[in-house]
């Protein structure tokens, strides 16, 4: 009977202590993600910028380009610099209505919060690079990356 009581108190202790490990786990995952998110913003940024500059000097872009359309070329340029915009947009927001600030709250809501969290930053990630990607492609054609 001691041995079903002292496998039953190891099995209360152990199940007791995970909740404390995942939400760490949990939390850490998202501010490393944050992290790297962050770490990309200044590439936003800056594609923002040299979008903006070709914007300004469509003139001279084509000069320097003859055979391009600078018509084209100037929407797809708005329309590059509208999705940077809202890939910015979308990071301050997620920044904005972040937190992460628990007093008495039990281990499940905090894990849960940071989950909802690490998922709503993962998306943000997931559109930093996918604009990144794009603007780094479009930026190339003018030798501007």
């Amino acid at each position: 009977m001691k041995t079903l009581i002292i496998i039953a108190a190891i099995a209360f202790f152990a199940v007791a202590c995970k909740p404390k490990a995942d939400v760490n786990t949990i939390k850490d995952e998202t501010m490393k993600l944050h992290d790297v998110v962050m770490a990309n913003h200044s590439k936003i940024i800056g594609h923002q910028m040299k979008i903006d500059t070709l914007l300004k000097n469509l003139v001279d872009l084509k000069t320097k380009f003859p055979s391009i359309d600078t018509a084209a070329e100037k929407l797809e340029m708005q329309k590059l610099m509208i999705d940077l915009v809202k890939a910015e947009e979308s990071m301050n927001d997620w920044m904005h209505n972040f937190n992460g600030d628990f007093k008495n709250e039990a281990d499940t809501a905090v894990y849960n919060y940071y989950k909802k969290e690490h998922d709503k930053i993962a998306k943000v990630d997931e559109l930093y690079k996918s604009e990144i990607k794009k603007s780094d492609t479009y930026l190339a054609k003018f030798k501007k990356q």
